[in-house]
């Protein structure tokens, strides 16, 4: 783990016992995360994402989840060091929200109905601060008006359903924010909010992280908003991180045939505005695979359009390549042996 590291996920594999069989939903998952940093955990619908960042808060409902095995290294501002798979249920509660926040995906779902928000932004700060009611409030008011809420001293005593969907996400950032974590997970935070909603909630998240070195991991499948948002990408593919590299080779120059893909599908203006017309947008073909038991060969060579025999039989290694930070990919078309 480096000097500057604050989270190092090792081996991470978390699996789901179901009634058509075992689902290997995080396979073999591992990334670092520096101080200050945001890093991006990109891919389709079901590739694991979620479960990633779930796994690292201990959050998988068991039954049917279970972690299987890895590390989970988290390094607080103190120095100590542990391992969140290892420790004791009381020592993660205490870390989750004090040192690692998470904005679930939906906020409507997330927030209790019956409980008024301020009460509810309160909570935490109680828990970890061990404020008195009166003052938990006055904090829960502050960090409203931090996040830009219109009138917070009365809408502090509304509920959830009183809210507006951008509104709702901006009470769960408040929720993650308010005791200064370590880090900030944001589970595709603008999901369902209009563009102009979604600009104003990844501009906040931006700027309250900026403010207290807050380190982020960002789960999306939008690669614009990694663009403007991260710093390193971790391109997930079948419970599998495919391509790991920073914002800027990644998108000069992806390396994964998956990662040109999703590159692909990008609309470009350039290209619309261009004198050739209208073209056809590109889609990966096929569908993600049944990660119901997956064999030891490369999950996407059924879509891909340069896959090799090899890549039938064996899974592809990871491969370090230079760029202009740590870059990886587990590809057979850049593997250094086995082919």
């Amino acid at each position: 783990m480096s000097a500057e590291s604050i989270l190092r996920v090792e081996g991470l594999r978390t699996e789901f016992h179901t009634e058509s069989g075992l689902v290997k939903a995080v396979n073999d998952i591992s990334f670092e995360l520096a101080r200050g940093e945001t890093l991006g955990l990109v891919g389709e619908s079901g590739c694991g994402k979620s479960v990633t960042n779930l796994s690292i808060l201990r959050l998988v409902q068991s039954p049917p989840g279970k972690i299987a095995g890895g590390k989970v290294l988290f390094e607080a501002l103190d120095g100590s060091r542990r391992d969140l798979l290892a420790v004791s249920e009381e020592e993660v509660r205490v870390l989750r929200g004090k040192n690692i926040s998470m904005i679930f995906q939906d906020p409507l779902t997330s927030l209790n109905p019956v409980l008024r928000v301020g009460v509810q932004i309160a909570e935490a700060i109680q828990l970890h601060h061990g404020l008195r009611k009166r003052e938990a409030r006055a904090k829960s008011i502050e960090m409203m008006r931090l996040i830009g809420m219109p009138d917070p001293e009365r809408r502090v005593d509304d509920y959830p359903h009183q809210f507006s969907g951008g509104m709702r996400q901006r009470v769960m950032i408040a929720m993650a924010l308010s005791c200064k974590p370590d880090i900030l997970i944001a589970d595709e935070p603008t999901t369902a909010l209009d563009v102009t909603i979604q600009a104003q909630i990844l501009d906040l998240i931006k700027s309250l992280s900026a403010r207290d070195a807050t380190a982020v991991i960002m789960i999306t499948h939008d690669l614009g908003v990694v663009a403007g948002m991260c710093d390193s990408i971790c391109v997930m593919y079948a419970g599998r991180i495919v391509e790991k590299a920073t914002v800027d080779d990644l998108f000069h120059d992806p390396l994964h045939p998956y990662t040109k893909g999703l590159l692909a599908s990008i609309p470009r203006v350039d290209a619309a505005a261009s004198a050739e017309g209208s073209q056809r947008l590109y889609s990966i073909p096929g569908a993600p695979p049944s990660l119901v038991g997956m064999s030891d060969c490369c999950p996407f060579h059924p879509r891909c359009e340069s896959a090799m025999g090899i890549c039938r039989s064996r899974l592809p290694p990871e491969t370090v390549h230079a760029g202009k930070g740590p870059r990886s990919v587990s590809c057979w078309l850049h593997a250094k042996e086995g082919r």
